[in-house]
C-alpha cells in the first residue's frame, strides 16, 4: 500500500513539474523522406537513392534525443546500370552487411538558429565510426518534423574500396556525400505531449 501510495505520488509531482519524462515522444519517419548519396568517378557524377529505410526516434521540446536510422544496402539504386548497382552491393559485402546503421546519442545546438549537430555511430560495411552530422530543421507542426542535412564521409574509412568497372578504365573517387530530407511523424494518438505546439 505505502509502495503504491509513493508511486502515485511520485508520478504526480513528475507530471506537475513539467519532467523530460512528459515531453518524450515517439516518431518515425514518414513517406516523403528521401536519402542520396553522389559521388564522382573519372567520367562523370553519380547518384544513389535509398528506397527502403526505417527510422524511430524518442523527441523531447521538438529535438530528437535518441534513436537509429537503417538503410537496406540492396535497396539504394544508381538508376543507371544493374552492373554498376552490383559492384555498389560488392563494395558493402551486402551478404555480410545488409544494412546501415545510424544511431543517435547525442544532440548540440548550433549557434544558428535552428540548425543541430547529431552525433552518433555510423556502421557499414562492417565497421562502425563516430560521426557528427549538421541538420538543419525546415518545419515542426508537432505531429511532424522535418530535417534537411548532409555529411560527408570516404568509402576507406570504412573499410570500402572505391568500386572500378570497365577493366579498370572507370574508376569512383573516395569522398562521397550523404544528403538528408527526413520527415519525422508522431506515433501518438491522443494525450500528446506535443499537441498545441505548432509553428514552435
Amino acid at each position: 500500500m505505502r509502495k503504491t501510495l509513493f508511486s502515485s505520488l511520485l508520478l504526480a509531482l513528475l507530471l506537475a513539474s513539467g519532467s523530460p519524462l512528459q515531453a518524450q515522444e515517439s516518431f518515425v519517419l514518414a513517406d516523403g523522406s528521401t536519402i542520396r548519396v553522389d559521388g564522382t568517378s573519372n567520367r562523370s557524377d553519380w547518384s544513389v537513392e535509398a528506397t527502403g529505410f526505417s527510422g524511430t526516434f524518442n523527441v523531447v521540446e521538438g529535438i530528437p534525443a535518441s534513436g537509429s536510422l537503417i538503410i537496406a544496402v540492396r535497396d539504394m539504386k544508381g538508376g543507371r546500370s544493374l552492373i554498376m548497382d552490383r559492384l555498389m552491393y560488392s563494395a558493402f559485402d551486402a551478404d555480410a552487411n545488409p544494412e546501415i546503421v545510424f544511431t543517435l546519442e547525442s544532440v548540440e545546438a548550433s549557434e544558428t538558429e535552428g540548425m543541430w549537430t547529431i552525433n552518433g555511430q555510423l556502421a557499414m560495411a562492417g565497421v562502425s565510426n563516430a560521426v557528427a552530422v549538421e541538420l538543419e530543421q525546415k518545419g515542426n507542426s508537432g505531429r511532424t518534423i522535418r530535417y534537411e542535412g548532409s555529411h560527408a564521409l570516404k568509402m576507406t574509412d570504412f573499410g570500402m574500396k572505391p568500386p572500378t568497372a570497365m577493366f579498370g578504365s572507370l574508376h569512383t573517387q573516395d569522398d562521397v556525400s550523404i544528403h538528408f530530407d527526413l520527415l519525422l511523424a508522431s506515433t501518438c494518438e491522443e494525450d500528446c505531449p506535443s499537441d498545441g505546439d505548432s509553428g514552435r
